[in-house]
């Protein structure tokens, strides 16, 4: 029997990245995934195709997390058609070039405002909706190690996702014991935001970790496999370090 045969997981922000290989694995292991994006649908269409080609069941629906009405509507959609919802990863978030280097001079309450709406008031709006549909389950949050060590860049995405630990230990608690609300603080996974970084920064990223690699998309689908399957029916309120041994610094 696979993993997750029979659920119904929804996976936002899914359409590339880490959340398509999250996407990919939960329909590997038989889930019905429900590919979330905001304006990416050819892939997000993309992603659903490759889960098919596996066998998998997977279907896309579009919605901007950041907004309380889209979310809402994405959730009741989910529920008329399926009647419930047993896995939340909340994987949407909003980062950019621009954004992981601004200095602090530059950053005002309107850029905190913007990547805020989605990394940090998006996993709220999202777990609140989902848990009127949850039955039982498991939502899996993200974060960022910055968010749990400090670092000198990227301060702005690190002052959200630091929310986010703070609330996978609330909903935990809040949840408990229907909806188990665990967290994964990803280290410096081999992914878009690699384009930002000069030939150096990168250089020095990978100097920092143990391991001497960024981490693989994959991998990162596996922890959250972990957490969203009975493998951690023990587990709740944690958020679980990956990051090839870069917080051991």
């Amino acid at each position: 029997m696979k993993k997750l045969d029979g659920r119904i997981a929804l996976v936002t922000g899914s359409s590339r990245g880490i959340g398509s290989s999250i996407a990919t694995r939960f329909g590997e292991e038989g889930a019905h995934v429900i590919v979330n994006y905001r304006s990416s649908r050819e892939d997000a269409e993309r992603v659903v195709r490759s889960i098919v080609k596996r066998g998998g069941s997977a279907e896309i629906l579009k919605a901007d997390v950041s907004s309380e009405e889209e979310v809402r509507k994405m959730f009741e959609s989910i529920r008329e058609k399926h009647g419930r919802l047993d896995i939340l990863v909340n994987n949407a978030g909003l980062a950019d070039g621009s954004l992981w280097n601004l200095e602090l001079e530059n950053i005002n309450v309107q850029t905190l405002m913007k990547v805020f709406s989605v990394d940090s008031f998006g996993t709220f709006l999202c777990s609140k909706y989902a848990s009127l549909i949850m039955r039982k389950g498991a939502i899996v949050n993200v974060s960022s190690l910055p968010a749990l060590v400090g670092d000198s860049d990227g301060i702005v995405y690190a002052f959200a996702k630091g929310s986010v630990l703070s609330l996978t230990r609330m909903l935990a608690r809040y949840l408990a014991p229907k909806i188990r609300v665990n967290c994964m603080v990803l280290g410096s996974f081999r992914t878009s935001w690699v384009d930002w970084l000069t030939r150096e920064q990168l250089k020095a990223y990978i100097e920092a970790i143990p391991l001497r690699r960024l981490g693989r998309p994959e991998e990162a689908a596996s922890l959250a496999l972990f957490l969203a399957s009975d493998d951690s029916s023990f587990i709740t309120g944690q958020s679980i370090v990956i990051d090839g041994g870069e917080a051991m610094r």
